[in-house]
């Protein structure tokens, strides 16, 4: 398995790395992290996934890691932005591995965003959502439904006072462009996408495609609950869906949540690989 670093620019001039872990697999498959965290932590991911002869390139968000841009006031960018970002990180690999089959898959809101790119470049050969669901409050329990409406209210409060999301004050993500706020709590409050970009209707292209999907839930996600993650697939009823539920017995760490799956990735590689070698043939 080797590791190159790929310098990509986005249609606007945004710089970041992108981190390819590529053996002799035909399959790559594009990752893209969960929001404020970076492409970094997930180097030991990619290195599970190469023990099962898969490919991995690492995504770096518009404002995280090794991005030259950093959310501030008078720094802003929003969902289309990060789409943008994605699609030039997705050309430049196709570029340096023209023979690769490519696959696009994400964890939390990398997930949702992986969904968004699939259904703008349906020539990628499928996507895996790992710990992800739609942040809509109706997909909540009831007793989550109140907290979270407070919780969308009080972040876009937050980002128009600070002129962007000072996340690493609040404990939730990293420091957010406050439209990526906006688009996020949008999700979150009509269940919908199609906000995120200018063309076109992006709820009715998730809902025409019929690709492969992996789905990967784990079982004391708080922050993506069943009801939550079920409600996201719901939005790609016509995709060929594959669910896989892991529980802490697992993991060696007896943890199954949002984010401890990233210190003990095995499990999780081992589920995708379960998925994505068979379709090589």
């Amino acid at each position: 398995m080797t590791r190159d670093v790929l310098a990509v620019s986005a249609p606007d001039g945004a710089r970041a790395e992108l981190i390819v872990h590529q053996g002799q697999a035909r399959d790559l498959v594009y990752w893209l992290p969960a929001m404020g965290v970076t492409a970094r932590n997930y180097e030991g991911f990619a290195t599970e996934l190469g023990r099962h002869d898969i490919g991995v390139a690492l995504h770096e968000w518009r404002g995280a890691g090794s991005s030259d841009r950093r959310a501030k006031r008078g720094s802003d960018w929003a969902y289309r932005d990060l789409l943008a970002d994605v699609h030039a990180g997705i050309a430049a690999l196709r570029a340096n591995h023209p023979q690769s089959r490519l696959w696009v898959g994400g964890h939390s809101l990398g997930a949702q965003l992986a969904a968004l790119a699939l259904a703008r470049d349906q020539t990628l050969a499928g996507v895996l959502i790992v710990a992800s669901g739609i942040p809509y409050w109706r997909s909540f329990s009831l007793w989550q439904q109140p907290i979270l409406l407070g919780v969308f209210a009080w972040f876009r409060l937050l980002s128009r006072l600070y002129g962007y999301f000072p996340g690493r004050r609040t404990g939730f993500a990293g420091n957010e462009a406050k439209t990526v706020i906006r688009d996020w709590s949008r999700s979150g409050l009509r269940g919908a996408y199609r906000h995120t970009l200018p063309d076109g209707d992006l709820d009715a292209e998730l809902a025409a495609l019929t690709h492969p999907l992996f789905a990967l839930h784990l079982r004391d996600d708080r922050l993506a609950p069943p009801s939550s993650f079920a409600a996201l697939l719901a939005r790609l009823p016509k995709t060929r869906q594959t669910r896989v539920n892991l529980v802490p017995k697992d993991f060696a760490s007896g943890c199954a949540d949002h984010f401890s799956w990233l210190k003990e990735p095995g499990p999780v590689a081992a589920a995708i690989a379960g998925f994505v070698r068979p379709a090589q043939h």
